[in-house]
């Protein structure tokens, strides 16, 4: 079959697109703030565009990815932070979401600290499941992967529900503004 296309967001230095990679799937894109990561992200993916900012990223640009990954910045949630939630300027969840309503990807994965769980998770999950995806989330502790200390990660994996044709399903909820 055709290789699935990632869009892969809060890039760092693209562990999501390497184990993405691993699976079979191409990252056509990334975006990654910080000017080291950029670099490195350069080296290894010399190709690829690598957006600077996701506040100016248009998402409409990528209809053709079938993924948009991203560990979104989790210092509003952080328990070494002062968890402000959405009220931190950090909080980058909601364009992230913007990109994903542009882009219509089949599949959504993100990744936060564990304190998002209480915070903010049943609102990711409601914006997605608004725009028509089916959501699980799940914690995974990194002791888990072998690693030496147990520093749980909560991953939200959505998918897109499709009618009959094939056609994504937009705008399910009917309550308030689409």
């Amino acid at each position: 079959g055709r290789t699935m296309k990632v869009l892969d967001l809060f890039s760092g230095i693209g562990g999501f697109s390497l184990g993405l990679e691993w699976a079979g799937m191409e990252t056509i894109a990334m975006c990654e703030k910080d000017a080291f990561c950029r670099q490195i992200l350069a080296k290894h993916w010399p190709d690829i565009p690598i957006h600077e900012d996701i506040r100016s990223l248009d998402g409409s640009q990528y209809k053709s990815v079938d993924v948009i990954c991203g560990g979104f910045p989790c210092q509003p949630y952080s328990q070494a932070g002062r968890q402000l939630g959405n009220k931190d300027d950090r909080d980058l969840w909601s364009e992230m979401f913007r990109v994903i309503q542009e882009s219509c990807p089949t599949w959504v994965i993100g990744e936060n600290v564990s304190g998002f769980v209480s915070m903010a998770l049943d609102d990711v999950c409601a914006d997605l499941e608004d725009e028509g995806y089916q959501v699980q989330s799940f914690v995974i502790p990194a002791c888990a992967v072998e690693a030496r200390h147990r520093r749980d990660r909560c991953w939200i994996v959505g998918h897109a529900m499709a009618d009959t044709t094939g056609e994504r399903v937009q705008g399910l909820w009917t309550g308030g503004e689409q």
